[in-house]
């Protein structure tokens, strides 16, 4: 385990009220520029059910009664089609022209309870990822086993806490942020302000501009976490 991540085991004492009270926000709506003929990603079969049906699996595995809200654009109508019962449709119209930080918005204003997690859409991860970490307070999920791929965003740590994202770096950021408290209140002044640019900004940007006024992130590896951003062909087997 490296020095600037924390580990949360299985038998350590972990939150349940705010497990209770979450918002999970898929952001689907981009297209997968690296596996056109699978678009869109949320669609693509692994075994016998899709990256999303995973997704909202291993969600429901995970949390009591949990409001899934999945961020749809791109070929929204194929996506809309395969839900099923339990998942909330929200509509990015403008998604060619803006980016996941838009998809953030969206589904954050229409979350219905008090805390706030999002990841990525390409991603497969099995339920320790999002079960051995401490939903007390706000924190992001690293990796410095190689999981995640070098291109991917990274970050830089100081006493556990996430300092800035950016490319290039070695401990990659898993592409999940989960929002409690004050980060839930600095995140809602960013997006009453929001202007057309902030719409393209990329997630982990937004998650800068958090850290710069004053949010903080308690960087977590979980214990047997396997995950995975299905972004080439290659990566499917």
């Amino acid at each position: 385990m490296g020095r600037f991540t924390t580990k949360i085991t299985s038998q350590q004492k972990k939150s349940h009220n705010n497990i209770a009270d979450t918002t999970i926000a898929i952001l689907s709506a981009g297209i997968g520029p690296r596996i056109k003929s699978y678009e869109p990603r949320s669609l693509i079969k692994i075994g016998n059910k899709t990256l999303l049906e995973h997704q909202i699996s291993a969600i429901s595995q995970c949390f009591n009664d949990p409001e899934i809200i999945t961020v749809v654009g791109c070929k929204a109508d194929r996506i809309i089609k395969k839900m099923r019962g339990g998942v909330r449709i929200v509509e990015n119209q403008i998604y060619e022209k803006t980016n996941t930080s838009e998809s953030m918005r969206l589904a954050f204003n229409n979350s219905m309870k008090n805390n706030f997690l999002f990841m990525h859409g390409d991603l497969y991860f099995n339920i320790q990822t999002l079960k051995n970490v401490d939903y007390d307070r706000s924190f992001v999920i690293v990796d410095t086993k190689n999981m995640m791929t070098e291109k991917e965003v990274g970050l830089t740590i100081h006493n556990n806490n996430a300092t800035i994202f950016s490319y290039g770096l070695s401990t990659k950021w898993c592409q999940i942020a989960y929002m409690t408290g004050r980060e839930l209140k600095i995140l809602k002044n960013i997006f009453n302000k929001f202007d057309d640019t902030q719409k393209k900004m990329l997630s982990f940007e937004i998650l800068n501009k958090m850290i710069s006024m004053g949010a903080m992130f308690r960087c977590y590896e979980p214990e047997n976490m396997s995950i995975l951003e299905i972004d080439r062909i290659k990566d499917l087997s």
